[in-house]
């Protein structure tokens, strides 16, 4: 079920992917550091809100398994080794999202004109609502990334910073989870 734009993000049928945050890969990819520390934060907000996440790794077996910090950050999610560029060549990862009725999807990871980019387009065609967030996606050419993300918006994709996400979720101060996710935001690194 495809979400207008103006509509509020509801918690459920909404799901989390993180793709192929390797150190092969993200050691190329501009503002590193960043990048990492924003999906981490992201990955741990998903956890405190009970949002299921997965992860994805591009050919583990040559490009080596996810980066340590955001592995840890995504706690028990379960980690789906594929060899497509889209996460949906991936029957495993299919799987995941029938089963939790993902009818919303949020995109974290690298690289945005390539995985990113073919795991959005892949979702939009099965009638999910995507988001991409714009402050936990990267890859090697920044202008590649920004000709991605005008393609993702003109898809029907919302394009949101990672703060803006999780707010829009809470939507309101007396959310159970207000402090907690306050506090990952404000220790999140700048």
């Amino acid at each position: 079920m495809k979400k207008k734009e103006d509509e509020e993000v509801e918690s459920a049928g909404l799901a989390g992917l993180v793709l192929d945050l390797q150190p092969r890969l993200l050691d190329s990819v501009a503002e590193r550091n960043a990048l990492a520390g924003s999906v981490e934060t992201f990955a741990r907000s998903m956890v405190v809100l009970g949002v299921p996440l997965c992860l994805t790794e591009q050919v583990p077996d040559k490009l080596g398994p996810t980066e340590e910090g955001i592995l840890k950050a995504c706690g028990e999610a379960p980690c789906f080794p594929k060899d497509s560029f889209s996460a949906f060549g991936c029957g495993e990862f299919e799987e995941w999202i029938s089963a939790n009725g993902v009818e919303h999807l949020l995109l974290a990871g690298i690289e945005t004109p390539i995985c990113v980019y073919l795991t959005a387009v892949d979702a939009v065609r099965r009638g999910m609502a995507v988001t991409v967030l714009v402050d936990c996606v990267g890859c090697r050419r920044p202008e590649d990334g920004e000709w991605a993300l005008r393609k993702m918006e003109k898809l029907g994709c919302h394009l949101l910073p990672l703060e803006s996400l999780l707010y829009a979720i809470l939507k309101s101060a007396r959310h159970k989870e207000f402090r907690s996710i306050s506090a990952l935001v404000k220790d999140r690194p700048a």
